[in-house]
């Protein structure tokens, strides 16, 4: 009898001591996960940090009141990268905007003949650049300012989906500003080439 006593308290005791290890375990697991998360957010805002400013020295240097990070990208289908967008205000008043990416020219399918058919331009604004995106934005709405004789840079992220629906090839867009109040009256506009691969 004692000796089933014995025995069943250090089955206890192991079990304990298991129990034990994998708490501990789990939480040096979880705290390195998490760890590296924070290090994955640092190194994007360190490299936002840098593109933003690259677009403020270009501002500064040019006549030019939008910049973009890149005229020129390329991506593979299921990737994003981290892009952004620069504009001066060089008006008399604070300018209040709101920004579109519209396509101008997409890639043809393989085996079709004639130009390709572009996404539609609530697709692109809201699946594959990631930004606030509020088209014909009122005053009191309005998703981006800039103070008078002032500059902003803004971030913008660009996820190309996975699906076979996304064609690869050349894709032209066209990054508009617009001033709150006038849907009609571009404030700034440039070109940007998307090579999808």
């Amino acid at each position: 009898m004692r000796f089933n006593k014995r025995a069943s308290l250090e089955i206890s005791i192991q079990a304990i001591v298991i129990v034990v290890l994998a708490m501990t375990l789990l939480g040096l697991g979880l705290g390195f996960i998490k760890n590296m998360f924070r290090n994955i957010g640092d190194l994007s805002s360190a490299t936002f940090d840098k593109i933003a400013d690259q677009m403020q020295r270009d501002l500064v240097n040019s006549n030019q009141k939008l910049v973009f990070s890149q005229s020129k990208i390329y991506v593979e289908r299921g990737k994003s990268i981290l892009l952004g967008w620069g504009i001066k205000n060089e008006g008399n008043s604070k300018l209040y905007y709101w920004a579109q990416f519209t396509p101008i020219k997409c890639p043809q399918p393989p085996g079709s003949s004639g130009s390709g058919t572009c996404p539609t331009t609530a697709i692109i604004n809201n699946n594959w650049f990631t930004f606030k995106y509020v088209p014909s934005a009122s005053a009191t709405n309005a998703p981006y300012s800039v103070d008078v004789a002032n500059q902003q840079v803004e971030r913008v992220d660009l996820t190309i989906p996975k699906s076979s629906d996304v064609t690869t090839g050349l894709y032209l867009f066209e990054l508009a500003i617009y001033e709150v109040g006038s849907s009609s009256n571009k404030y700034a506009t440039t070109d940007i080439f998307l090579t999808v691969t």
